[in-house]
């Protein structure tokens, strides 16, 4: 069952550690120059503490979640009228990143507070405002810590994709939590189900969100001809910054680290790309953070984006967490044009996934190039458009 992680466990390893067995290349003799941007985006985020409660009566919102880590506690309102969420975060940076990527997102105050009842069970105050000023107060008890020995994962769907929650610790919700939104008060009821419960509060968990929504690019720089490091800089919308750097290789396989140089909240990002036939894929890519690591695998080798005509393919995928060696798994069917890339995703496992069906995709822009090309153009053609 460990199979796909020792492989890549492996496979980094080699990259990383027998660099000096490798012989020395030019990046011609490697990659493209085109940058190897994957046409996803999944964000990997630890929290020390997470706290959920799903309510039925409420005229607008389905759920509620709070995530805590270093000090900073964000809010996320599931909105059933519009099958959105909502995240209230205070950082404003947070916020301006959320936004450019088309997601609900706002700049507000949340009051955290930690404490114990008389019984020594932990409690937990939070309290802030939603957009349309309602106040929300959330009162929280955490009942009886329960271990489990395989720690379970809980998928969330919405229009927002999927979300993935690595849960090695858990408590349900215990007497005494209470949730007020504008005076209305909603107590938690247990779920019969072997998936979830409606409310609980985790520990030492991860986040993996595969937000759908395309990305646009922009490649302010890329290697030289006689570069021996491939590396290229790219922007994207609300001041994102992205590195990619090709930090080893060898003929047939290549290690990419990619880097949000403005994210300091970031995962490790790793891109394991090998060569099939004249071309480039994607077989696997890695997310690390606070000792946990999320894969996606792909089989056969996801295809990048490049300057070619229309293909279209299927490919399928699995994912992957610390010692949880089948979280997800499923196909994507991928389609290309000149320099985009656009993947459709369809799950066959968890359950709670199995319907779920989004697009990714990525358009990417040549700083230089493209730019150049549309000067003094008297009629602009459609490549010289903005998308």
């Amino acid at each position: 069952m460990k199979n796909p992680i020792v492989s890549i466990t492996l496979l980094v390893f080699v990259v990383f550690c027998c660099a000096s067995s490798m012989p020395a290349q030019t990046v011609s003799n490697v990659l493209t120059s085109e940058p190897p941007v994957v046409p996803m985006d999944i964000k990997f985020r630890y929290v020390s503490q997470y706290f959920e409660q799903s309510f039925t009566d409420d005229p607008r919102y389905a759920r509620i979640e709070a995530l805590v880590d270093d000090g900073r506690c964000d809010v996320i309102l599931l909105d059933k009228t519009t099958s959105r969420e909502a995240f209230y975060s205070t950082s404003n940076h947070e916020v301006d990143v959320l936004r450019a990527k088309g997601t609900d997102a706002y700049v507000t105050r949340i009051d955290f507070t930690a404490s114990s009842t008389v019984d020594s069970y932990p409690l937990f105050f939070i309290r802030f405002h939603d957009q349309f000023g309602q106040e929300v107060k959330w009162q929280f008890v955490a009942g009886e810590m329960v271990p489990h020995a395989s720690p379970e994962v809980i998928p969330h769907t919405d229009n927002a994709g999927v979300a993935l929650l690595y849960v090695p610790h858990r408590a349900p919700g215990a007497a005494g939590t209470t949730l007020t939104i504008a005076e209305r008060k909603y107590v938690p009821k247990s779920r019969q189900s072997n998936d979830t419960l409606a409310t609980f509060y985790a520990t030492d968990m991860t986040v993996a969100q595969l937000l759908p929504g395309t990305d646009l690019w922009t490649v302010e720089d890329g290697p030289s001809d006689r570069a021996q490091t491939t590396k290229w800089n790219l922007d994207g919308g609300g001041g994102r910054q992205r590195i990619l750097e090709v930090k080893e290789l060898s003929d047939t396989e290549a290690a990419v680290q990619q880097t949000e140089a403005n994210d300091s909240d970031a995962a490790q990002v790793v891109l394991s790309i090998v060569r099939v036939n004249s071309t480039y894929g994607l077989h696997s890519i890695s997310f690390q953070s606070h000792r946990n690591t999320l894969w996606i695998f792909f089989g056969p080798v996801l295809p990048l984006p490049a300057r070619e005509i229309d293909d279209k393919t299927i490919v399928t995928f699995t994912i992957a967490e610390n010692e949880q060696a089948n979280v997800a798994s499923g196909e994507l069917e991928v389609q290309r044009a000149v320099s985009a890339e656009h993947l459709l995703w369809r799950f066959n496992t968890p359950n709670l996934a199995k319907n779920a069906s989004f697009e990714t995709g990525v358009n990417l822009i040549s700083s230089g190039d493209e730019q150049a090309t549309c000067v003094n153009v008297p009629q602009p053609t459609p490549d010289c458009l903005e998308p």
